[in-house]
Parts: C-alpha cells; sequence; structure tokens
C-alpha cells in the first residue's frame, strides 16, 4: 500500500469536518449520537495504539479483545453521555498518535483481526471503521445519498493506495 499517511490525514479532515457539521445535528430517535460514534472509533483507535506501542518495543503483541461485542457494549454504556467535544478531541489526538507511531514503525509484518501489517491495521481501524459507521450515522438520519457517496468515495481512496483485495473486502 502506499500514501497511508496522507490517508490518514485525510480521514482527520473528514471527522473534522464532521464534528462540525454535527455539533447542529438535533438528536435522532434512532442510532447512535455523534458523540458515542466518536468515543467508539477512538475505543479502538485505542486499542490499535496500545498494540503498536506494545510491537515497538519488542513486547509481545495482546490484540484486539477476544469478545469484540462485550467490549463493545460496555463501552458504548460508559460513553453514553459524552459530549461530541470531548469524544471528537480524543478520536483526533488518538488518530495523531498513529499517524506518530507510523512514521516510526512503518509498514511491517503485525496481526489485527485479518490485517497482516501494521499499515493494513492502520487502514482497517482509522479509515474503513469509522467510516463505516459514519455512512451509517448519515443513512440513520435519513440522508441515503450521502452514505452512499461515501461508500464510493471510501472505495475509490482504498483502490488509490493500492489496499490489498483482503482489506477491500472489508469496506465491500
Amino acid at each position: 500500500m502506499k500514501d497511508i499517511l496522507r490517508l490518514l490525514e485525510s480521514q482527520r479532515e473528514f471527522e473534522r469536518r464532521f464534528v462540525a457539521d454535527a455539533e447542529t445535528e438535533p438528536d435522532f430517535p434512532r442510532g447512535w449520537s455523534a458523540g458515542l460514534l466518536m468515543a467508539h472509533v477512538a475505543g479502538w483507535r485505542g486499542r490499535l495504539r496500545d498494540c503498536l506501542i506494545e510491537v515497538s518495543r519488542g513486547l509481545p503483541v495482546s490484540g484486539p479483545p477476544p469478545d469484540i461485542d462485550a467490549v463493545n457494549d460496555a463501552e458504548l454504556a460508559r460513553y453514553a453521555g459524552i459530549s461530541l467535544d470531548e469524544a471528537a478531541t480524543r478520536a483526533d489526538g488518538l488518530l495523531g498518535d498513529l499517524i506518530d507511531l507510523w512514521a516510526t514503525l512503518g509498514d511491517r509484518p503485525f496481526s489485527w483481526f485479518t490485517a497482516k501489517t501494521t499499515g493494513e491495521a492502520l487502514v482497517r481501524n482509522s479509515f474503513i471503521h469509522p467510516r463505516r459507521h459514519l455512512a451509517e450515522h448519515y443513512a440513520e438520519r435519513g440522508d441515503q445519498l450521502r452514505g452512499v457517496e461515501l461508500h464510493k468515495e471510501t472505495l475509490a481512496e482504498l483502490r488509490r493506495i493500492d489496499a490489498p483485495e483482503s482489506v477491500i473486502d472489508i469496506w465491500k
């Protein structure tokens, strides 16, 4: 894969625009709030960051949690009332940490779900995962077109960086 740093920086800007738009978004009876969505993204970025730190120190990698649903449920309950600003600040800071770790580690073998390298793990965790939830967020609020456009744009970006089919298939 190429241009992962540029991809992550563009995701950072995308999320900042989402947060700015979501600040004026009315509450919606379905789905997660924008704050909860960003808290969820931050939680998974924190887990990946911790594993990349382990790699950088030559330690055994703990990997993702075995019971993802239980972790997600507990985290969603814990962050139910989080503000959008707090969650977005945390997600943005953790993305910065991941970008810094990428600059230090580069692409190397690494196991994270189906990812086989640090680059694949970063793209899955901090590009595909948030975009999947953002597309759902738009659709839940009645903006189907925006969700579809995000899906097409994401697929085009994955192809632009020469993501392997194993990564692209996660998005399809």
